[in-house]
């Protein structure tokens, strides 16, 4: 039993030393900049994404309006069609 106990501390020692060596790697000047690297693409990554979105949005709204305005040149010829349906119609029955 003694011998699991012995590699449990020297695991944990070893560790220990492992982890304050990463920490300490960790905090130099290329770290840091490495940091700000990533966290200036982040930031590059959002605005872009906002600019994608912002002009996907104003492409739904365009092609909205020219569906609009297409959904309204169908209905003024479904409306004159009707009235000559109904202007014939009108002259048959009244003869």
């Amino acid at each position: 039993m003694e011998c699991k106990h012995g590699n449990f501390w020297i695991g944990l020692g070893i560790g220990s030393i492992l982890g304050a060596v990463a920490y300490r790697l960790s905090r130099t000047a290329k770290a840091k900049q490495l940091e700000s690297e990533i966290y200036n693409a982040i930031h590059r990554i959002g605005r872009d994404a906002e600019i994608a979105a912002a002009h996907a949005e104003r492409k739904a709204v365009d092609l909205g309006l020219k569906a609009v305005e297409t959904g309204a040149e169908i209905a003024d010829k479904v409306a004159d069609e009707a009235d000559k349906v109904a202007g014939k119609a009108k002259d048959k029955w009244g003869k």
